[in-house]
């Protein structure tokens, strides 16, 4: 299949109220094209979902030269199939609140829905990934992987990068396609080891067990392999999100590559916890309560229906 082109150039270790603005620790890099990137891998979380992307644009870069660095000049890490491929989770506006300020968007998160369904959300998501997330790059956007790729844009930058959106469950058929190479003019995917994979907004669920038909016995399989190896592909390199408890406690989760997980109050001030590996929604409620003076997750032990499905839902 050939491509069409448009091109464009622009279990865990825990602290409680930390002061965000004490911690001064950056992460910085030298580019391939010899610009300096940095980010502060525990600097207060971004106000805007414009914000966020851009911080998305400074881990890819981190993340990209340390590929290099370490596994161009290994040739055991090629033949081993070094991490490569990564996700990114990137807030979207609230079409409620208005604007660009990032707000909580219910109990999935990202995966709130949206009135003009899965084409609202993708033109949204790649004006943040054109403007901002990839903002300096001098990329290649090809349109959608097929035209039944429901919300799988594709963008590639040179050697460097290839970049999809929203691969689902329904549609992970397309994506094995794309990784296996079988797009035209993108077998670096397959082949080249140093040829960063990003997934933005991704959509499918667990290690591959409810991807595809019954009958696809054959997809199923593929994808339990490319979802549940132990090669640590797939890693949230950047994840920015609002949280919210039962007991209507917010705060915003950040990870940025390679610190840790940390959970925010809702001002982005306090580090209210951090933890190794990504918490579970329970996790991050009983954090937001412990530190608000709210031991109680509401959610978890009230009946369903004295509960409201828009303000009072674990986050």
């Amino acid at each position: 299949m050939a491509l069409t082109t448009s091109t464009s150039s622009s279990s865990s270790s825990k602290t409680t109220r930390t002061r965000a603005a004490s911690e001064s620790s950056a992460s910085v890099s030298t580019s391939t094209d010899g610009s300096s990137s940095s980010h502060r891998t525990n600097a207060p979380p971004p106000r805007t979902c414009a914000a966020a992307a851009e911080e998305a644009r400074s881990v890819i870069r981190t993340l990209r030269d340390a590929l290099l660095s370490s596994e161009a000049t290994d040739e055991s890490r090629k033949t081993t199939g070094r991490t490569r491929k990564i996700r990114i989770e990137l807030p979207l506006p609230s079409l409620d609140v208005g604007g660009d300020r990032i707000a909580y968007l219910g109990l999935h998160g990202q995966a709130a829905d949206w009135s003009g369904g899965m084409e609202q959300r993708y033109r949204v998501t790649r004006k943040l990934i054109e403007e901002h997330a990839l903002a300096g790059y001098d990329y290649t956007y090809h349109g959608l992987l097929d035209r039944d790729a429901e919300g799988m844009g594709l963008w590639t930058c040179g050697d460097f990068m290839t970049m999809t959106t929203h691969p689902s469950d329904t549609t992970f058929g397309y994506f094995i396609k794309l990784l296996n190479g079988e797009y035209g003019g993108l077998e670096k995917i397959r082949d080249d080891p140093t040829h960063l994979v990003v997934v933005v907004n991704a959509f499918w669920s667990g290690k591959g067990e409810s991807v595809g038909q019954p009958w696809e016995f054959g997809l199923k399989k593929a994808a339990r392999e490319t979802l549940g190896g132990s090669s640590g592909d797939w890693e949230k390199a950047y994840s920015c999100r609002r949280a919210r408890s039962a007991a209507g406690v917010e705060g915003t989760l950040i990870r940025r590559w390679p610190g840790a997980w940390r959970l925010f109050d809702a001002d982005g001030y306090d580090v209210v916890r951090e933890w190794d590996e990504e918490p579970s929604n329970r996790e991050i409620a009983e954090a937001l309560n412990d530190y608000a003076g709210r031991p109680e997750v509401a959610g978890f032990n009230r009946a369903a229906a004295d509960t409201s499905r828009d303000d009072d839902v674990i986050t």
